[in-house]
């Protein structure tokens, strides 16, 4: 990806819902990761993301639990299919803590949508999930696509 082009930020839900033929949000998120990789902007998944997908997705206290081996397996068919790893771009604690008070949830709950939101801010991305929580960024900068299962 070349710096100015557009890009789409996935967050973890959707390669969650992506994978899992069982969730009510299956069919959107599979429709919509498709859609975007065939798609005119580029796709990426910043490196948080990355680490949430092989650290829950290889807890055996979550349903669906995958051996090392499958989690690791998806990053990389995802890969070659064209999406993007996205490194943190320069942002300030200004942003971040900007980010953090904005959001009506408790620190823990936050940081780590707060962190993906201030990384796509940063790159002038568009960051997709079914997290209705990204709203309360949008107006701090935020290029937001909600996915729904409808």
């Amino acid at each position: 990806m070349q710096a100015g082009e557009p890009l789409k930020i996935a967050d973890v839900q959707i390669l969650f819902y992506a994978i899992d033929s069982t969730s009510d949000c299956h069919a959107a998120a599979a429709r919509w990761f498709e859609e975007s990789i065939n798609g005119r902007e580029a796709v990426g998944l910043a490196w948080p993301t990355v680490h949430q997908f092989l650290r829950l997705g290889t807890n055996p206290a979550f349903p669906g639990c995958m051996s090392d081996d499958e989690a690791i397996g998806w990053v990389e068919e995802w890969l070659d299919a064209g999406v993007e790893l996205v490194s943190a771009a320069d942002f300030g604690w200004e942003l971040l803590s900007e980010l953090v008070a904005a959001s009506s949830r408790s620190l823990r709950n936050t940081i780590d949508d707060a962190h993906l939101a201030a990384i796509a801010i940063s790159r002038g991305a568009t960051l997709a999930s079914f997290d209705s929580d990204f709203g309360a960024f949008v107006e701090h900068g935020l290029r937001w696509e909600q996915l729904s299962t409808g």
